[in-house]
């Protein structure tokens, strides 16, 4: 199949570009596609939209490799899926709807609120002249914005101890997040995160993010942190979990995916408290897929091959949900 990867491109390491896609990653997932025998053809949409249509045209795919992350507002993962539909071409990953929800913190611990599944109290705010009450949560609270990814806007700054002082804070970060700010109950603990792919199983073995600060009490795994190119070194693959919390991070993880909406891939993030409980923070809709990442691990530790088993697995995900015929065999 000609496949265009369609995506941002990372070009520097200001917050604007949370969530764009590496050069590396980009030419990864190139490589891994023509060893599957496909035809990529990497399409960077950050330019107009009339640029855009006309790299999607001129590359005139089979399908769309969707890893496109949108440039502002709280509905930017929503455009590009939106516009493939538009355009009647079949892409990989969630569609606008499922998108725009896992986005919204809010929204999503709505959803999961209702499925019964564990997740940290909060409050939403979006008018500075109409809070809600702050006094009946649980403190010390994180305060942060409720569209963005990465971490961005949450540092050690984010914390409060008392609802006088997550007012102030919340006041500060709705002036520069206004579209919506959380107030969540903080969970200390371990950092767990669920890779799900499909056309693997579903979800994958548990990984633990170690860095030191998130080890700290009342340590935060930031924006800043998020950014160290030494993070791909305190991640542990297999988190050291027993074996019937890493089923349960596991369950919890299948049921969000479903009530979420999300299709072929994507990632839980979990708190786990010292009681052992798990607390799920957010789904990631649309995930990175760096080898080395904890994605690109768990799958190596299912089956996949290293060097093609993310793409491969997406591509095969979606190929049986759109109904696409596979690739032939690749020459030997």
């Amino acid at each position: 199949m000609r496949i265009a990867l369609a995506h941002n491109l990372r070009r520097g390491d200001d917050e604007g570009q949370r969530g764009f896609t590496s050069g590396a990653e980009v030419d990864e997932l190139l490589q891994s596609m023509g060893l599957l025998g496909h035809h990529p053809v990497p399409v960077e949409v950050g330019g107009t939209l009339d640029e855009t249509l006309d790299l999607l045209r001129t590359a005139r795919p089979d399908l769309v490799f969707n890893l496109a992350e949108g440039w502002a507002g709280p509905w930017r993962q929503s455009f590009h899926p939106a516009l493939y539909e538009r355009l009647g071409l079949p892409y990989t990953g969630s569609g606008p709807a499922a998108l725009g929800l896992a986005l919204d913190k809010h929204l999503t611990k709505l959803v999961l609120s209702a499925r019964h599944i564990p997740t940290p109290g909060w409050v939403f705010a979006d008018d500075a002249t109409d809070l809600p009450p702050l006094e009946h949560l649980r403190y010390p609270v994180i305060v942060k914005p409720n569209f963005e990814s990465c971490s961005k806007g949450i540092g050690p700054h984010s914390l409060a101890d008392t609802a006088r002082t997550a007012r102030a804070l919340l006041l500060e970060t709705l002036r520069d997040y206004p579209a919506g700010v959380l107030v969540e109950e903080y969970v200390p603990g371990r950092d767990i995160t669920v890779p799900y792919f499909t056309a693997a199983g579903g979800a994958l073995t548990p990984a633990e993010t170690t860095m030191p600060a998130t080890r700290a009490p009342g340590g935060l795994f930031d924006y800043t942190l998020k950014q160290d190119p030494a993070r791909w070194s305190h991640l542990r693959v297999p988190a050291p979990l027993p074996a019937a919390l890493a089923d349960r991070a596991r369950a919890l993880t299948r049921t969000a995916v479903r009530a979420l909406g999300l299709r072929d891939f994507a990632r839980a993030d979990f708190r786990l408290s010292p009681d052992g409980a798990l607390h799920l923070l957010e789904v990631n809709g649309l995930p990175g897929l760096p080898a080395g990442g904890a994605s690109h691990r768990a799958a190596v530790l299912a089956g996949l091959d290293p060097a093609t088993g993310l793409a491969g697995a997406v591509i095969t995900s979606a190929a049986a949900r759109l109904r696409l015929p596979a690739p032939p065999p690749r020459p030997r």
